[in-house]
């Protein structure tokens, strides 16, 4: 049997060779193996809590704002303050890689770019490594990544790794006053390299896209970074900016985007994408915040308004004020067991600005003053006004229908009061808060 089988073989093998056309034999044979690529992302950790709606709706109507602890917006307020210290000493990413665009240094600044100080805040804190990263007020933003390139050598029955490339990839984005201009710098760090990598190349890039009714989000020139790995170690950064059309709602013209980071592993023809992180800005160009006529902005978050302290002499009453109404309400006049006054961090109800609707705050301003004359007969020829919180300048003030009594109101000395609204005008003049905005008020011990 075994002869046989070996017979009829060989006569299947002759039979073959006689049907191969001549020359074929000399031809070359295809490749028995080949040189891929592929990019892996390690899943970030997911802090406990609802996490930020980015849809359309939500952002118009100031809905699906991440729920916090007081400890993280405490964590917040102390990151901004860092922030924008930095930025009034001209030492953040965006301001740095402004001076390099008016010296006319190549790519912005390749040498002041990797001096970019504030992007330690972002990698200080875990939460900018969420999918949705860490929005820490109207006007900057983190978000990061952990990812390992892998280069493979392939057969036709499966491919191993001969070198991988892993890093964290860590971005700040920054919004602009004055331009509807928005920024992004993202620095690789944490780098291990193992195996053969060469040929490896790495491309980053930040995609833009436009929600419904919103303008078209432009990318400007020198955006993203298509290079090297070896070149990525040398020098490790990239860029980019995006800007918009005096367009959208009205009668702001708020434009709103959505942002996603992609990662593409290159090794000769072949490549692999991995798309990750989330984030989102709105642009404006309302005419009502002084000096500064458009903007881009942070909007899926919720400022703090924490420049009043009680330690300041010139704003103490109305420090005082404010504090008592969000820890002590009852103390507060009017009088009412069940008041209940919003806006501080700890409340989870923030305040939202009122700018359009005056016939709230002309309500709000009738009611405070009767309630001040009721308490403190004759105030005003005392020389004192009556100070009140939650502000006029909100939708949760005393104008507001229908009539409630979870506000409080002092009267207090006129200086006082009035630098305590500057105070107010300075913060929705410097954060951006526009009608409807919602922010929390912190007052500093």
């Amino acid at each position: 049997m075994k002869r046989s089988l070996a017979t009829a073989a060989g006569a299947i093998g002759l039979c073959l060779a006689l049907a191969v056309p001549a020359g074929a034999a000399n031809a070359p044979s295809e490749p028995t193996s080949y040189t891929d690529v592929t990019i892996v992302g390690e899943d970030p950790a997911q802090a406990p809590g609802t996490a930020p709606s980015f849809r359309l709706d939500d952002r118009r109507a100031q809905k699906g704002l991440p729920k916090e602890s007081p400890q993280d917006v405490q964590e917040r307020m102390d990151a901004a303050g860092k922030l924008h210290a930095l930025e009034r000493e001209g030492r953040t990413a965006r301001t740095l890689a402004q001076q390099g665009e008016r010296s006319g240094e190549a790519e912005g600044g390749a040498d002041i770019r990797r001096a970019t100080p504030d992007i330690n805040v972002c990698m200080e804190n875990d939460k900018t490594y969420r999918t949705y990263g860490w929005t820490i007020d109207h006007f900057f933003h983190c978000q990061g990544t952990t990812q390992t390139l892998y280069k493979q050598r392939c057969w036709f029955f499966g491919c191993y790794p001969v070198g991988s490339f892993k890093f964290r990839a860590t971005t700040i984005g920054q919004g602009y006053d004055n331009q509807r201009r928005i920024y992004y710098g993202t620095l690789l760090d944490k780098v291990e390299v193992k195996g053969d990598i060469s040929g490896l190349r790495l491309r980053h890039g930040i995609s833009c896209d436009n929600l419904t009714g919103s303008p078209h989000c432009n990318a400007e020139t020198g955006n993203g970074r298509t290079d090297s790995l070896a070149e990525w170690q040398r020098f490790n950064a990239s860029y980019h900016w995006f800007n918009t059309a005096h367009e959208g709602d009205s009668p702001d013209k708020r434009a709103y985007y959505n942002i996603t980071h992609s990662f593409t592993a290159i090794q000769g023809s072949r490549t692999k994408s991995l798309t990750t992180g989330r984030g989102g800005f709105r642009c404006d160009s309302a005419t009502y915040i002084p000096g500064r006529s458009s903007a881009c902005i942070f909007d899926v978050v919720i400022p703090v308004m924490n420049s009043i302290s009680i330690r300041d002499r010139e704003v103490r009453q109305t420090a005082g004020n404010i504090r008592d109404a969000q820890f002590r309400p009852r103390r507060t006049m009017p009088a009412y067991a069940a008041k209940n006054v919003p806006g501080a961090p700890s409340s989870g109800e923030p305040l939202t600005r009122n700018y359009y609707d005056q016939a709230t705050q002309d309500r709000s301003r009738t009611r405070v003053r009767a309630a001040c004359e009721r308490y403190w007969p004759g105030y005003a020829q005392r020389g004192l006004q009556c100070d009140e919180y939650p502000f006029a300048s909100t939708y949760q003030s005393a104008g507001a229908n229908p009539a409630h009594l979870n506000y409080a109101v002092k009267a207090i000395p006129a200086e006082d009061n009035r630098k305590g609204g500057e105070k107010i005008a300075e913060f929705y003049k410097l954060d951006r808060i526009l009608d409807s905005d919602a922010f929390y008020v912190h007052i500093r011990s």
